[in-house]
């Protein structure tokens, strides 16, 4: 497509272009035309970026040639890799977030983003990957999968529900098999159990290949297509080579026939729907092995009894695929007598199950915001920081902490009732909770979440209160206060750095490449890469790491790019992650 420019001394060619102008004020979209092809002239549409501010991307490329004092550009191609569906009341990243970051970095990085109990991470990865941004410049390697095919692959690792959407709103043409199956994963979910089926049955016969044919065998197992399901079956075993023993005994158990699983391999989410279907019990290496989406899937279906599901959903909200009200109602429908509601309540320590983690659970959620709601939590709180779960149980918890009044009889639950609200991201809730405790740690933490009223809090006097606490754990812990504040500019007031020279942590450091190419970006204000890079900067396996100079950095770099408020919550995360 051409673009035409008019020389000022071509008046004769302007006074024709403006007479072919006009009428278009009357009778449609002005056009210029060329060989009687309509050419639309360019309007920039600020609705689809979440800055309204941010300059429409370049239309032209290459030079520009001259004849006859017209001049010609060649349109850029549109790329639509990174066609987003978040907008700005979701705090979608900038359209222009990829800025100088090269195809090939994002391309290679995409695929090191793994699930992670962090919801900071969690939160800053989904606004990477469904933001709607101008993708980075360069092509797809060939013979390799392309940006798309990565960039979905890993919406469906991290089982965004609303990743069905984003696939949606992606070009449809020149899609690749594995494009085509993240679909029909999504969908499910997503829950669209009749958009996921579609999807098969328009495209098992551009594939046949094991997959698809199984796809579309389950999907008639589903909707009751039993005759057509046997069919498929039976023309499977017929093959004798390249059989999945587990999909054929799940089918079968689907129709009626009865059938045993040890063992679940590769636990996707539509494979963990024909399970439920099934009303087959849930191998321990599926709950071991799935990912979030397919975690989500189990927890949520009507298949299963709630006793079955609790361990899937527990796993699927910390890991962000099931919201906390969803686990909550998942708990809700555990039914318990009252001589055992008791026992839990008077023991004041749990076994450790998800049963009784729920029944706690629901003692708060039905009771009045007073003694025995409180009662009901700290046993909660307490067996979740003993267990490293802290985080995800406060995100479940915090609605009924939040309508809990402070007042000077609840003091001995203020410390956890003020980490469970900052953990929530409830700041203004746990000033006064924060206050009652009187605690000098959680003083240093609301500073972190520039809470006001905390001018006077003292790293030293924090870290006094973790040594009298427990004198084992307040050297780390000190270390890491002391790195975080340095981090977000605090100053060190009263700390004694000699005595924490000796300080040691159980986390390691990123490969050089990565800790290097996370400066870089943060300085040049490549802001997507710089979003990537931290998240993989700060991950450790599933969780966030506890290094403190590694959660610096990841910090110094969000804020470098102008996201400070992420930055403040990823240093009160790591507070409370490390039990202070």
């Amino acid at each position: 497509m051409r673009v035409f420019r008019v020389e000022r001394s071509s008046i004769a060619f302007l006074l024709i272009a403006l007479a072919a102008f006009l009428p278009g004020l009357f009778f449609g979209a002005p056009v210029f035309a060329q060989s009687g092809v309509p050419i639309p002239l360019y309007r920039p549409n600020a609705s689809s970026s979440p800055d309204a501010t941010q300059p429409a991307p370049p239309l032209l490329t290459g030079p520009p040639a001259s004849a006859n004092g017209i001049q010609t550009e060649t349109l850029a191609p549109v790329d639509p890799s990174w066609t987003g569906t978040l907008g700005a009341a979701d705090r979608a990243l900038p359209r222009d977030m990829w800025s100088t970051t090269p195809r090939r970095f994002v391309a290679a990085a995409l695929p090191l983003l793994q699930p992670t109990s962090s919801p900071v991470l969690q939160e800053l990865t989904r606004r990477l990957l469904l933001s709607d941004a101008i993708a980075p410049g360069g092509q797809d390697p060939a013979g390799e999968p392309s940006l798309i095919d990565r960039r979905v692959d890993r919406v469906l690792a991290f089982g965004y529900s609303d990743g069905a959407a984003l696939v949606t709103a992606l070009p449809q043409n020149n899609v690749s098999e594995d494009f085509d199956r993240a679909t029909v994963e999504l969908r499910v979910v997503a829950g669209d159990l009749g958009g996921a089926c579609n999807a098969v049955n328009e495209r098992a016969r551009r594939y046949s290949t094991r997959w698809w044919n199984e796809a579309l065998i389950g999907c008639q197992a589903l909707t009751g297509a039993y005759d057509q399901a046997k069919l498929g079956l039976s023309a499977m075993r017929d093959q004798k080579s390249d059989r999945d023993p587990v999909f054929e005994a799940v089918i079968n158990a689907i129709l009626g026939h009865r059938a045993r699983l040890d063992k679940f391999p590769d636990p996707s989410p539509f494979r963990m729907t024909l399970l439920a279907a099934a009303k087959l019990p849930l191998p321990a290496d599926a709950l071991a092995n799935a990912g979030p989406g397919a975690l989500a899937v189990w927890a949520t279906s009507d298949k299963e009894p709630v006793a079955a599901r609790l361990a899937a959903g527990e796993k699927a909200e910390a890991l962000g695929a099931l919201p906390p009200a969803g686990l909550g109602l998942i708990y809700g429908a555990v039914e318990s007598k009252p001589d055992e509601q008791g026992a839990l309540l008077k023991s004041g320590k749990l076994p450790g199950d998800p049963r009784s983690r729920a029944i706690l659970y629901n003692l708060a959620r039905t009771n009045e915001p007073g003694a025995l709601r409180v009662s009901a939590l700290m046993p909660l709180i307490a067996e979740a920081r003993r267990h490293g779960t802290f985080v995800a149980t406060a995100r479940l918890i915090a609605p009924l902490v939040a309508e809990v009044q402070p007042s000077p009889d609840l003091q001995s639950f203020a410390g956890d009732a003020a980490r469970v609200l900052l953990a929530s991201g409830a700041y203004d809730r746990a000033a006064p909770w924060i206050a009652l405790a009187g605690r000098p740690e959680l003083r240093v933490i609301a500073n972190f979440a520039q809470i006001g009223g905390n001018e006077n809090a003292s790293l030293g006097d924090a870290i006094a209160a973790l040594k009298a606490l427990d004198a084992d754990a307040a050297q780390p812990q000190a270390d890491l206060l002391i790195t975080l504040a340095v981090a977000l500019g605090m100053p060190l007031k009263g700390v004694d750095v000699a005595a924490l020279l000796r300080a040691a942590h159980s986390g390691t450091v990123p490969n050089g490449a990565l800790w290097l190419d996370q400066q870089q970006a943060a300085k040049a204000g490549r802001l997507g890469e710089t979003v990537l890079t931290t998240v993989l900067l700060a991950s450790a396996g599933d969780h966030l790491s506890p290094e403190p100079m590694v959660l610096a950095q990841a910090i110094v770099g969000l804020e470098a790019v102008g996201l400070d408020a992420d930055a403040r919550a990823l240093a009160v995360e790591a507070t409370l992650d490390a039990g202070i």
